[in-house]
């Protein structure tokens, strides 16, 4: 959004900062020479993307993406856009993005196979409808340029060309490009004299209606011999249900260095997550389940190119050491791991400087490995139990557990449950009340009306599953940014991660539910960072000073 204010502002990217003591450049706009008639009518903004386009981000509902972000926090956002253009009357401003009506940003395909960053900007553009023309027609009046069909250049104080543009009067879109050349080829799509985005692979008709960003990874990074090979791709979507986004992706990376991990893991229902003691601010759900006729060794060995030696190789003779064997690890190694991250609620999780070296205190992280046979799991842990007791002076072992001390009153801990084996670190105290409340049923995360709402969004067995409880962060931030957190409702936050099975490479789908009010937060987070250091520096420079 703050990217659409400065296109509606002047045109384009913008030039370099000057010093505070130097006056901002003027813009002057010159009409180009004349082109082709300007396209009357466009159906859709897609229809003025190239159908080669290597990266088109779209944004039909904007309203949607910023949908957990609190009222202050979307007037500050603005503020901060409207400070960086001190030439553009904020009314004005104002009526622009009460008109806004949808977005586009994309690089056309002569940007592949380029490497560098300036080049993919070079080929970029960027394409806005507004519901009303007259606050855009209002903002070209105002720049003083020559008429000419629509087209304008904009150019910096010494006379530089900083954006080429065009406002399709009829169809109410404006068109920002950084050079001549996408610009013309976007008005030939526009006009249908050349395929557009529609015609493209990338092009996903059905998440057209909702926020969509696409990359082709093979091109945008010119491929080679260690680059994404073809059919690498991104995809995002934010899909919008009941007035509640999602969040949707699709991610095909291929290539030798790549693990195929879809073809040696398969899914599972994450059931060890639901084991987790209440009160988890995230939870993962991991799964460990091998495919039929894989081994922990095939696992490993899906990492040979990523790794640049044999990994089943290094980790048996990293076993042997300890006396096992990755057959052992097989045997006692179940089908999932899930990892809980708390805190302790009795004490705030302050931001500020003078508390942030206690961030880490009074919290704990538990995680939880399945285990398959219980001979194979004693046998496993006796052996790492009788090898750290001759590596480890502060080691204090019992039948089933093992303790060692951190710095900080903090504790490394393991012990081995029925079907599990339990391996935690925090404040040690309370790690142990983490720990003894693991497999209660009415202690549970599947206890929680909350998790269980998640759980019950979430679409069959995946390959790892994401829980974030945001009342539960509300309830341990302090002030404004407590408050954004518990703007954001009592909904659940969960994301769920399937692999495809593939020898090429990875092969994802992500989707789940409230990741986008997430980032609203997160946003809420940055604005307060950003003030605590801007209120730093002003105190620093009034010390200097004094």
């Amino acid at each position: 959004m703050a990217g659409l204010v400065a296109l509606a502002s002047c045109g384009g990217p913008p030039a370099a900062t000057p010093p505070r003591s130097a006056p901002a450049p003027a813009l002057a706009g010159t009409a180009p020479p004349g082109g082709p008639e300007m396209p009357r009518s466009v159906e859709s903004l897609v229809d003025v993307i190239p159908g080669d386009a290597v990266l088109v981000a779209s944004v039909p509902q904007a309203g949607a993406l910023l949908a957990g972000v609190a009222p202050a926090i979307r007037e500050e956002l603005l503020a901060a856009v409207l400070a960086r253009q001190p030439g553009l009357n904020p009314e004005l401003a104002r009526d622009l993005m009460a008109s806004f009506d949808g977005a586009t940003v994309f690089v056309g395909g002569e940007a592949a196979p380029r490497e560098s960053l300036g080049a993919i900007v070079e080929n970029g553009c960027v394409a806005a409808r507004f519901r009303d023309g007259a606050p855009v027609e209002r903002l070209l009046k105002e720049l003083p340029r020559e008429a000419g069909e629509g087209r304008f250049a904009l150019r910096g104080d010494e006379d530089d060309v900083i954006a080429h543009g065009a406002w399709l009067a009829e169809a109410r879109v404006a068109l920002v490009c950084a050079r001549p050349e996408p610009l013309s080829r976007a008005l030939r799509v526009a006009g249908q004299r050349e395929p557009s985005f529609k015609t493209s692979a990338l092009f996903q008709a059905k998440r057209a209606k909702d926020p969509w960003l696409a990359i082709d990874l093979h091109r945008l990074q010119g491929g080679g011999a260690t680059g994404p090979e073809p059919g690498s791709r991104l995809f995002i979507a934010v899909p919008i249900h009941q007035d509640a986004p999602g969040l949707h992706v699709e991610l095909a990376l291929f290539g030798p260095e790549v693990p195929a991990l879809g073809t040696v893991l398969a899914a599972t229902d994450h059931a060890a997550v639901a084991k987790l003691p209440q009160g988890a601010l995230v939870t993962f759900g991991l799964s460990l389940q091998r495919s039929p006729g894989k081994t922990v060794s095939d696992v490993l060995g899906a990492f040979d190119g990523f790794a640049g030696e044999p990994t089943a190789a290094a980790a048996a003779a990293a076993l042997a050491e300890v006396g096992l064997e990755l057959g052992d690890v097989d045997r006692a190694l179940g089908g999932e791991a899930a990892v809980g991250i708390y805190r302790d609620p009795k004490h705030k999780l302050g931001l500020a400087g003078a508390r942030r070296a206690e961030a880490l205190r009074h919290s704990a992280v538990l995680i939880a490995l399945a285990t398959a046979d219980e001979a194979a799991q004693k046998k496993v842990f006796g052996a790492v139990a009788a090898h750290m007791k001759r590596t480890s002076k502060k080691l204090r072992a019992k039948p089933g557990s093992l303790a060692q001390d951190l710095d900080d009153g903090n504790e490394l801990r393991a012990e081995t449950r029925p079907g599990f084996i339990l391996i935690g670190a925090g404040d040690r105290r309370y790690l142990a009340q983490v720990a003894a409340r693991f497999g209660k049923d009415k202690e549970s995360l599947a206890a929680t009306p909350s998790f269980a709402e998640a759980r019950a969004l979430a679409k069959g067995a995946s390959h790892l599953q994401l829980y974030i409880d945001r009342q539960a962060f509300a309830g341990l931030l302090d002030g404004p940014v407590a408050a954004s957190f518990g703007a954001l409702g009592a909904s659940p936050t969960l994301v769920s991660l399937a692999l495809a099975p593939s020898d090429r490479g990875l092969d994802l789908t992500l989707s789940g539910h409230g990741g986008v009010e997430i980032l609203g937060a997160s946003a809420a987070l940055a604005v307060a960072g950003v003030r605590r250091y801007i209120n730093a520096t002003k105190a620093a420079a009034a010390d200097e000073l004094e």
